[in-house]
């Protein structure tokens, strides 16, 4: 949405919050509001939880599943087949690993995408489908 558009939308209104439920309204994005106010991103995504036009991401609770794996003398780890097919982590290609306080967690190359991904679109949407374009033009395995 153009500057000239969101002038439209928020004539008239004085506060900042009546104008970034405004927008929102609108449809227009986050962060577009925040650059269009000149005000913290914080700011607009605080007045849209206050305002219930957004709710927090909570994990949904799910149950965890325990795997015993096994490492080989060189320290590889041996994952088991079903869970290999199930998330989509295909042998010699790179898997990627979060280092959290109280252990790790392996994301396979397809995961790891969808991931960057919905990020990309949720908080750079005019640079999504570029960024999507560059990724998928990778080969597999770098």
């Amino acid at each position: 949405m153009t500057e000239a558009e969101m002038d439209k939308i928020t004539i008239g209104m004085k506060a900042k919050a009546e104008k970034v439920r405004a927008l929102n309204a609108a449809g227009v994005s986050t962060s577009d509001i925040s650059r269009y106010l000149k005000i913290r991103y914080q700011h607009v995504y605080n007045v849209l939880l206050r305002s219930g036009a957004i709710t927090k991401a909570m994990p949904e609770a799910e149950k965890l599943e325990i795997v015993t794996a096994q490492t080989d003398v060189s320290g590889n780890i041996i994952l088991p087949k079903r869970l290999r097919e199930k998330y989509g982590i295909v042998p010699g290609e790179p898997v990627f690993l979060q280092v959290g306080e109280t252990g790790l967690t392996l994301i396979g190359r397809a995961t790891a995408l969808r991931q960057i991904m919905q990020s990309a679109q949720e908080k750079m949407p005019d640079q999504a489908a570029l960024i999507e374009a560059l990724l998928s033009s990778r080969p597999s395995g770098g």
